[in-house]
């Protein structure tokens, strides 16, 4: 029974459903009741497919790469960020003995898997393409199907591509067709940020309405502006009545523009757009007791609730995405009488080649540019967002986790937040550093003991690390340090949740959820011997690395800002950074990360004297650093250790200035005197350490 859905592939946690589980069991041989299949197109889900594409640039190595990282860590495509999948195209390949539907899938057919990649064991051999249109990927690899996944045979005349596209909206076209069908609805807003997705729902409008309704499709700008308006229209001309090409991030605005063209507001809107300010156009256009419908699987559907309310205005919300009936046979019947349109379509697409891709120059765009907050972690940049969405969603996985990531890079901040929304909120966090339990102690610190266990024991015993964080979870930063004694005592728990205090007799039981931090590479440590590889494993079931601060210069701004509010408040000031001053930290790399930073801006505050904070102030602070000010990052020697032209010229450079600063004294006359701009001449003192100027 349970291998017919799945449940015996769970290995993280055992037992658990497989799309609820942390890890499965993608060993491909075939078991009692399964059927494996070739896998060779995977349809990402589409708030998945843009999360990737903008963590990563839109660069398709580092896409794939990511791709094979989840796959190997979780052993299905989940993303841990998103907590969404997608389904597949493959050629069938074995069915295991007992499998129910031998009858109906034979080797070598070429069937759909509709049921999600979060539930499904799969392993990739390769990644030999991606459809930035379509969302797909093009792969050699298997999967393993239990017997209720629905599987369906792909029509011959129907192109992979687009078939696989409507079979992701698949459950919400049929449910907004039985919507539409039952209802005397005569007007339907579409809001989308591609093409195919509002050709489909304009198609099911017309099909369940007729010639008779409006339909009106709103399309995000920045989405379509590869592509001519005419060509829009033109693609949309078989169903929709009227387009409008507008700013979706801009939500007020496009309310403006389309009821003022409109003059009557919708009685059912379908929101497929994934964008944020979606929600906000749809609850505006839509009439008081219609329909708002959220299609994608990632929605702001609670939003739309809480800014209808604040309207006063009394609306029906669905978020669709659920099994129904007969949504396959529907879902063939509906592509293969818009064939002619989404013929036509794919050659658009194939025209443009990477519709989807981003802005021109390979950046992605940015749906939600604002300065990011969740409580005190702040930031601005994707990757930080991207570890946020992370660590939100391993938050609800009792499982064990390790954030890896430099000094002072905010691991604790993440763990706060697993903390905070886990089902262990209400219980305690416990917070230890490995580096500093002197090893002769570890196990008493760890495990307690009982009174008398030896000399100088407390007379009333002691509890360790685990009883008090019990039902809770225990933090042990800088794991890699741990002792080796210690690391064979910490496995035996963790396999069996069981230990005996020091001196004690009695068994203790308890349920730890473990988060560990390194600022080493754990599997380094491996590799070199220093860490036991069994428990690696058994806390390493979820990684989330946090990126330095000079790779997201982004969050420098921000986080400085932040610092700077704190500081404001606690000394009672109202001190400002000038825009030079921002310039001036833009510039330094902050090996030291975020917590040299908040050190520099403390610093900066207690020692300027002014209510503005200028560049200079910056530097004074940074130049008091055990890192000093940025140093050059060119290449001074050649290989045979001889300096090179690029050497000479920066010596050349540096003197310089030294002697520009000797004479004027102070930077604004000496950079008028080098022709260069005076934050320009910050920038290069800092580059080559030089000092500050008297007088400035």
């Amino acid at each position: 029974m349970m291998s017919d859905f799945g449940v015996d592939r769970s290995i993280e946690p055992l037992m658990a459903i497989p799309v609820a589980a942390w890890k499965l069991d993608n060993d491909i041989s075939t078991r009692e009741g399964e059927l494996r299949v070739k896998v060779k197109i995977i349809k990402i889900e589409q708030a998945s497919f843009r999360q990737l594409c903008s963590e990563c640039g839109y660069e398709e190595q580092k896409i794939k790469a990511k791709i094979f990282d989840i796959v190997k860590r979780r052993g299905k495509l989940h993303n841990p960020a998103t907590g969404s999948g997608g389904i597949f195209y493959g050629i069938v390949d074995e069915a295991g003995g007992s499998y129910r539907k031998k009858g109906l899938y034979r080797p070598g057919d070429k069937v759909i898997c509709i049921t999600s990649l979060t539930a499904i064991p799969i392993r990739l051999n390769r990644i030999d393409s991606i459809d930035f249109n379509y969302g797909q990927i093009s792969v050699e690899g298997h999967a393993i199907l239990a017997s209720t996944y629905p599987l369906i045979h792909l029509p011959p005349e129907l192109p992979v591509c687009y078939t696989m596209a409507a079979f992701e909206e698949a459950c919400s076209l049929h449910r907004i067709f039985q919507i539409a069908s039952e209802t005397e609805a005569g007007r339907f807003l579409i809001l989308s940020s591609d093409l195919l997705s509002a050709t489909l729902y304009a198609a099911v409008f017309r099909k369940a309405a007729g010639s008779g309704c409006r339909i009106v499709a709103a399309l995000d700008q920045k989405s379509m502006e590869r592509i001519s308006e005419a060509e829009i229209r033109s693609t949309l001309s078989g169903f929709v009545d009227e387009v409008y090409i507008i700013d979706i991030l801009a939500p007020l605005k496009s309310f403006k523009t389309i009821n003022e063209k409109e003059k009557r507001l919708f009685d059912i809107s379908v929101n497929c757009a994934d964008l944020m300010g979606a929600e906000a156009v749809s609850v505006l256009l839509t009439e008081k007791n219609g329909a708002v419908v959220f299609t994608s699987f990632i929605n702001n559907h609670g939003l739309a609730l809480l800014f209808a309310e604040s309207l006063g205005k009394e609306i029906n919300t669905l978020a669709l995405d659920s099994y129904t009936d007969d949504y396959e046979k529907f879902t063939i019947n509906l592509v293969r009488e818009t064939k002619g349109e989404l013929d036509r379509l794919h050659k658009l697409y194939a025209k443009y080649k990477d519709v989807r891709r981003g802005l021109p120059g390979g950046k992605p765009r940015h749906e939600s540019p604002e300065e990011g907050r969740l409580g005190d972690f702040v930031f601005a940049s994707d990757k930080m967002r991207n570890v946020k969405d992370e660590a939100l969603n391993v938050a609800k996985y009792d499982c064990n986790v390790v954030i890896l990531g430099e000094t002072g890079v905010g691991k604790e901040k993440v763990l706060s937040i697993i903390h905070n929304n886990s089902n262990r909120k209400l219980n305690a966090c416990v917070r230890i550093n490995c580096a500093a339990i002197p090893e002769t102690l570890a196990e008493s610190e760890f495990f307690g003991y009982e009174a008398g266990a030896f000399t100088g024991a407390a007379s009333n015993g002691k509890p360790g690390y685990f009883e008090l964080a019990n039902n809770g979870i225990l933090f042990l930063d800088e794991v890699g340090l741990l002792p080796a004694t210690i690391q064979v005592k910490l496995l035996r728990v963790l396999q069996e949740n069981q230990f005996f205090r020091i001196g004690g007799m009695k068994q203790i039981d308890v349920n730890v959820r473990i988060v560990s931090a390194s600022n080493i590479s754990l599997k380094e440590l491996v590799r070199e011997g220093k860490f036991r590889e069994d428990l690696y494993y058994r806390l390493n079931i979820c990684e989330i690395n946090i990126p330095p601060l000079r790779e997201r210069p982004e969050d420098v701004t921000c986080l400085a800002e932040h610092f700077l509010a704190s500081y404001n408040e606690s000394y009672d000031i109202a001190k400002s950074f000038d825009h030079r001053a921002f310039d001036a930290m833009l510039a330094y790399e902050w090996p030291g990360n975020v917590r040299e930073l908040e050190n520099t801006v403390h610093r900066i505050v207690v020692s300027s004297r002014g209510d503005r904070i200028g560049e200079e102030d910056v530097y004074r602070a940074l130049s008091q650093s055990p890192h000093g000010a940025s140093r050059p990052t060119g290449k001074m020697e050649d290989e045979e250790g001889q300096y090179g032209l690029e050497y000479l010229m920066m010596d050349y450079e540096r003197k310089f200035i030294e002697d520009a600063l000797n004479r004027w004294k102070n930077t604004r006359k000496a950079a008028a005197h080098l022709g260069i701009s005076q934050s320009q001449l910050i920038r290069k003192k800092q580059k080559y350490n030089i000092g500050t100027a008297k007088g400035d």
